[in-house]
């Protein structure tokens, strides 16, 4: 057991002349439907460490999402909280833009008036990343590949729904 935290505090030693940091941020998406009178809103605060090449962190997931069936009838809604590690591998930068893809693990309960279960979703995103000075970045999300553990199906999004976007403050 010793022999571990030798392992973990020699790695930690050497992430630090790597130039590793800390940041704290979050995202935030809409959506909406008028065709089918939904919408939704998702936030996504996080925390999380960044390596050269590579971010892992932990965001907290708050999604609400609410429709009417039909005119005059009752209005559904359900809202879902959970956790959701990541690691981001930024594959290409230039100059202040960076790209990179998002994966990661949702693990949270949803619940609505009748219904409540937890799911846990595994996904990939392509992202983007602005930096705008040298603490404060931008970034966002456009897309996502994921499987629904409770529903059994594997989605993939381009449209407005993969969307999310946020600013990130680095120490």
């Amino acid at each position: 057991m010793r022999y571990k935290w030798f392992i973990v505090a020699v790695l930690l030693l050497l992430a630090i002349p790597a130039q590793a940091q800390w940041f704290i941020g979050g995202r935030a998406s809409i959506s909406a439907n008028f065709r089918e009178n939904s919408a939704g809103f998702a936030l996504r605060p996080d925390v999380g460490y960044s390596f050269k090449n590579i971010s892992v962190g932990v965001n907290a997931v708050i999604d609400y999402y609410g429709y009417t069936p039909q005119k005059g009838e009752k209005r559904i809604s359900n809202i879902t909280f959970g956790l959701a590690p990541y690691i981001q591998y930024y594959f290409l930068r230039l100059g202040r833009v960076s790209f990179y893809l998002d994966t990661g693990l949702e693990v949270n309960r949803y619940t609505a008036e009748d219904d409540a279960y937890w799911r846990f979703i595994p996904y990939i995103s392509p992202g983007l990343d602005i930096a705008i000075t040298d603490h404060w970045s931008f970034l966002g999300t456009v897309g996502r590949l994921e499987y629904d553990s409770y529903n059994r199906y594997l989605n993939f999004s381009l449209d407005g729904t993969g969307f999310s976007a946020g600013l990130y403050y680095t120490f």
